[in-house]
């Protein structure tokens, strides 16, 4: 059988799992299944884990999983990360403050606004480049999965959103009930994107329509 990964581009499904205290669910399949990051989307959802319990979770999660969850290391994510460190050196340092300015130096930009779209959108390109590329499982919140029409996706990857994973897991006996994980998750007041998205690989038969059925 060819090996399926668990692709997730943005941070929602993580924080939503999070939050629900659920982020082992990730892991409800064989060992075979592969979990796969970018390294933005890491770094976005761990890089305050000293001020949200979430993010802590997240950190305790990849660490203890490590061996399962790959951190797939992209120019890009490089980059943002090094805006970043730069960043904080300024904010944390008065020595470095002075030194910009006496050198008359503008302080360093900030991360976009839009850096983790950007992410995501130089993430599915690289899936895309590679076709059909690897069956993958997309459990996405990011409305640039969740409402692009099917010529714009990758045709390697079955998409979903999390609350439909949720539901496919409990099909598959894996949680007794999916609602009561969503719930969990906005009673802690997560703003989980709601939406119900199914949308089968298109250039991989055997994965479509049953990978998360």
């Amino acid at each position: 059988m060819t090996p399926v990964k668990i692709v997730i581009p943005d941070i929602g499904p993580l924080i939503t799992l999070a939050q629900a205290d659920a982020l082992e669910l990730l892991l409800c399949f064989d060992d075979n299944v592969r979990i796969v990051l970018t390294d933005y989307v890491e770094f976005e959802a761990t890089r305050r884990h000293r001020e949200f319990e979430d993010a802590q979770r997240i950190c305790d999660f990849l660490s203890k999983h490590a061996g399962r969850i790959e951190i797939e290391e992209t120019s890009y994510g490089k980059q943002m990360k090094a805006i970043d460190a730069q960043r904080r050196k300024y904010e944390e340092s008065a020595q470095v403050r002075k030194v910009y300015a006496e050198m008359n130096l503008p302080p360093p930009p900030q991360i976009p606004d839009n850096a983790g779209e950007l992410s995501i959108v130089s993430y599915a390109t690289s899936l895309i480049d590679e076709p059909p590329g690897p069956p993958c499982l997309v459990i996405a919140e990011d409305d640039f999965f969740l409402r692009s029409n099917s010529g714009a996706l990758p045709g390697n990857a079955h998409i979903v959103s999390t609350h439909v994973f949720l539901q496919a897991i409990e099909r598959l006996g894996k949680i007794g009930s999916a609602e009561s994980i969503w719930s969990a998750a906005l009673a802690k007041g997560r703003k989980a994107n709601p939406a119900i998205v199914d949308l089968p690989a298109r250039k991989i038969p055997d994965i479509t329509g049953s990978t998360a059925s």
